[in-house]
């Protein structure tokens, strides 16, 4: 047994923490601490946030040599050791550790250290010290209070911790027990209608999939904030941030975009548990925490996911199928208006995203294209070839359930290749060539043709980038001849800055830099630039001055016009719609397995 205490000195945002742990041999052992946290493909060096280590065996000082950034080595003792350390938590991300006199939040990932070679040994923890009517919200096993046991290690850092003022709010889906845990500082709220949709998106996701259900009880633990978004799936829990305007209003009728962008979150989440937390990679299996796991899965974990994340929105009915439809043509957009889609492949995107879509700068754009996006427009491409070919027998549905089952049944990983191997079996289907287009080259999708399937018109007009698609009744609506910047900006009070500058764009041809900040347009400053470039016309030269390190400096711009790459969709056959979407939906196998 490997026994951590932990207490918070919340003023100097600093966790306190001990390992103690009984040596037999009079040999040394390696203490780790991991860089990066399942779920987010990113080197984060967690052991930058060590402020100090010591250690003591059988009550007198020992000595530790730090062998690598995040590796300890004891002396070669036998006996009883702790460990004592100090991590620095000021990070507000759903990744890391935060503490103030106000709340407190951790993933085990970046707070608790391994010893090599024990990671199955069960855990204690034990949290001390506690701010007088802090509350406490996690899934990890609790013996008592503020006592909790893990079974190893990989379950002790699987199962995030929040702290403070918690509102909890509890319903049943399925039978099985779900909270949604609140912090943060927000406005009264419909609480009723939260608990209702999540409820409903929960009850969903679990009739879709075999049980039992990867969890017995499951926790959303939601903080609340200014202008902040994100989540982490956890086996039975996630962290998420969102901003305080998403959470619904009483008396809301349709949900509004911002709501919907909150619904979303928790639906993306709470899929992951089978998606990713259960089906995984085989190269996460173990997960090795010190250095990259390299796969060219992700856009089936993390895309899959996105894909279902907005279906099951509209399955559950807590959005409209137009509602949705708006959701498919800006993700449609997105992909499009993403220069890098015609340079980098889904494959691709999954195996560099630790340097590249993790890491990304002012080029990204124009480099690289996200396994999120494109593979969930991958996702319903392939969802919909499937339903098509099958004469709507099979769906990716049942990819799904059987990658699931073999999961319950096995507990392996999807070696590389192996997802689409698999997926071919479960349905019959011979689909090399959509992999092959869809995953290893940077063709376009079939995406026309799909949805045409599914009874959506979809056609590719030119608007503002701003626009973001539309569902259209009719696609008279839109405009041909929109002029376009070929960048994009913050706007600030009297001028732009530049962020990024597009390939083959008006702001490229003009030689213009992301950082460069635009003062002037044609002599007049730039208060309010978007809607100053607007009434340009397409072919006009215009005159930019700009700051370039300081530097005064004026350039002609010649306008070019939009790409036609916005999407608008249009309803031509709702029946195929709604079979699409669930009102019909073919209700997977529940006894589906893999074919040998």
């Amino acid at each position: 047994m490997l026994y951590y205490s932990l207490s918070p000195t919340p003023k100097s945002h600093l966790w306190q923490i001990t390992l103690r742990y009984t040596h037999k041999a009079h040999t040394s052992f390696v203490l780790r601490l991991p860089n990066w946290v399942p779920g987010s493909y990113m080197i984060r060096d967690f052991s930058r946030h060590i402020i100090s280590i010591e250690a003591d065996c059988n009550g007198q000082p020992a000595l530790l040599t730090q062998t690598a950034k995040n590796l300890w080595q004891t002396e070669a003792k036998a006996g009883d050791w702790q460990i004592h350390y100090t991590v620095y938590a000021f990070d507000l991300s759903v990744r890391g550790s935060y503490l103030t006199t106000e709340r407190g939040f951790f993933d085990g990932a970046c707070m608790f250290l391994s010893i090599e070679g024990q990671e199955q040994q069960p855990c204690s923890l034990t949290i001390d010290h506690l701010p007088q009517n802090w509350h406490t919200a996690s899934t990890l096993p609790c013996l008592s209070e503020n006592h909790y046991q893990a079974a190893n290690y990989a379950e002790l850092i699987d199962h995030p911790f929040e702290f403070g003022t918690i509102e909890t709010i509890c319903f049943q889906a399925c039978g099985i027990p779900h909270r949604i845990a609140l912090s943060g500082d927000y406005a009264d709220f419909d609480r009723e209608r939260l608990s209702r949709d999540i409820q409903k998106i929960c009850e969903a996701q679990l009739q879709m999939f075999p049980h039992p259900a990867p969890f017995k009880e499951y926790l959303f633990m939601l903080y609340v904030g200014d202008n902040i978004y994100g989540g982490l799936e956890h086996i039975s829990s996630t962290a998420l941030q969102t901003d305080r305007k998403c959470l619904p209003r009483k008396h809301m009728k349709e949900a509004d975009e911002d709501y919907t962008l909150l619904l979303g979150l928790f639906s993306h989440e709470y899929f992951h548990a089978w998606n990713v937390k259960s089906i995984k990679p085989a190269a996460f299996l173990p997960y090795r925490l010190d250095s990259e796991s390299y796969t060219e899965q992700l856009w089936a974990f993390e895309g899959i996911t996105s894909y279902y994340d907005d279906l099951f929105l509209v399955r559950s009915g807590v959005i409209s199928p137009e509602a949705y439809l708006k959701l498919q043509a800006k993700n449609l957009t997105r992909v499009q208006q993403s220069k890098g889609r015609t340079k980098q492949t889904l494959a691709q995107s999954s195996f560099t995203a630790w340097n590249k879509y993790y890491k990304q700068d002012e080029n990204s754009p124009n480099a690289i294209v996200s396994y999120y996006q494109k593979g969930a427009l991958a996702a319903m491409c392939l969802d919909l070839l499937i339903r098509q070919r099958s004469n709507g027998q099979k769906s990716l549905d049942n990819i799904m359930c059987a990658l699931y089952q073999a999961w319950l049944d096995t507990g392996k990983g999807l070696s590389e290749n192996e997802w689409q191997q698999q997926a071919e079996a479960i349905v019959g289907l011979d689909l090399q060539d959509f992999f092959q287009t869809a995953l290893f080259s940077t063709n376009d999708l079939p995406l026309e043709a799909c949805l045409k399937s599914a009874g959506i018109a979809l056609k590719w007009q030119s608007a503002e980038r701003s626009h973001g698609g539309a569902l259209v009744e009719s696609f008279d609506e839109c405009r041909t001849d929109t002029p376009d910047f070929g960048a994009r900006f913050k706007q600030n009070a009297e001028s732009i800055t530049l962020t990024h500058i597009f390939n083959n764009g008006s702001a490229e041809h003009a030689a213009l830099c992301a950082q460069d900040k635009v003062i002037a347009l044609n002599g007049f400053c730039c208060s309010d630039f978007a809607r100053q470039w607007s009434q340009l016309s397409v072919g006009e030269t215009a005159t930019l001055h700009y700051f370039r390190q300081g530097v005064l400096k004026e350039t002609e711009i010649t306008v070019k016009a939009a790409e036609a790459d916005t999407a608008f969709l249009k309803i031509e056959n709702r029946q195929l719609l709604e079979k699409w979407l669930g009102c019909t939906e073919p209700q997977p196998d529940p006894n589906a397995c893999l074919k040998p």
